[in-house]
């Protein structure tokens, strides 16, 4: 298994941590009185972020860019809360990388990878936004963005931590709330590890989960009119005379912390059809589909308006990550048919 690594150096000394709170003060006294040992210690991001990445949800892949966050957090015992220790924005995985972290605590660590696929992070000079954010201003919906330094800062100063790691909200337009999108066409992955105690070489492995799901659309032309495909992932807009359309990415939930804690996630999503016949009638149709983390879902449009039924198929790609079958039917009617209700 190909191993990647993420570097971040501390320079850890007396004035390393702000006077915030008592822990604060109580572990730079720890160090300098006692001269407590630091350890150097290194990432190793596995889990379903190496095999996927090798076994793509799509069939084809394009090579995209990949921004890492990660969050680290230390505490004194198990009686403790964790507090915040550093943070870092990463595009750099090809040199080895470490964190000097102070022995006698143990330590937490937040991870989260976007990989961009059809849409891109929008970003202002190497200053990312979400959900690379740590400041999020409700009366203007803007974020205050994170630098990509390839670096570890400090964090028990503002800002303390990146924010977005657990939320699918995603900037690509710009920044803002009016520029975000919850279900972005972006990879994901998410991982932590608590309770890490810091030793002589060590490392810290980091299972990254994928927490993004596929949809594929296959919709045939309508035998006559123009048919509108609608949902939350895809608008597509067919003619009789067209040629069937395919069209495929991968989505990110927007709920990326849920998805990671629940192994079958999954989560429902309505897909309607509008079927504006050739003599004018309109007809819809409405079903729920479900999708499913890590899983590419396949949804066939096919409707007629002859005598046999038409279908809105829906199943699993028959790939390792699953394989299901849902089928559905609408049958539009004949052009003169006085009732445009469609049947489900």
């Amino acid at each position: 298994m190909k191993i990647f690594r993420l570097i971040g150096i501390l320079f850890i000394g007396s004035t390393l941590f702000s006077c915030s709170n008592n822990e604060d003060e109580l572990l730079s006294k720890e160090q300098e009185e006692n001269e407590q040992e630091t350890y150097t210690i290194s990432f190793d991001l596995g889990g379903e972020f190496i095999s996927t990445s090798e076994t793509p949800l799509s069939r084809t892949e394009v090579i995209s860019k990949k921004i890492y966050g990660i969050n680290v957090y230390y505490k004194k015992d198990d009686n403790s809360s964790y507090q915040n220790y550093a943070y870092g924005l990463f595009d750099n995985i090809e040199e080895d990388r470490n964190i000097s972290l102070i022995g006698g605590y143990k330590y937490k660590f937040e991870c989260s990878m976007v990989k961009n696929d059809v849409d891109t992070l929008y970003n202002n000079n190497h200053t990312y936004y979400a959900p690379f954010h740590y400041y999020y201003n409700i009366n203007n919906g803007n974020y205050s963005g994170i630098e990509l330094s390839n670096k570890f800062e400090i964090s028990t100063t503002s800002p303390t931590y990146i924010k977005g790691l657990k939320s699918g909200t995603t900037s690509i337009s710009g920044r803002g709330s009016s520029s975000d999108t919850d279900y972005p066409r972006t990879d994901r992955f998410y991982g932590e590890l608590e309770d890490y105690v810091p030793s002589s070489d060590g490392i810290a492995n980091i299972d990254l989960k994928r927490t993004a799901f596929g949809l594929k659309f296959i919709v045939t032309p309508p035998v006559d009119g123009t048919l509108s495909v609608g949902s939350i992932a895809s608008n597509i807009k067919i003619s009789s005379d067209d040629s069937t359309v395919e069209t495929s990415a991968i989505y990110t939930f927007y709920d990326v912390y849920k998805c990671w804690k629940v192994e079958e996630y999954t989560q429902n999503f309505t897909i309607r059809l509008t079927w504006i016949r050739a003599n004018g009638a309109t007809q819809t149709f409405e079903k729920v589909i479900t999708v499913k983390r890590n899983v590419m879902t396949t949804v066939n449009v096919n409707v007629n308006g002859g005598t046999t039924d038409s279908s809105l198929g829906v199943k699993e790609d028959d790939t390792p990550m699953g394989n299901e079958n849902v089928d559905m039917s609408f049958n539009g009617g004949d052009l003169d048919d006085n009732e445009v209700n469609p049947s489900k």
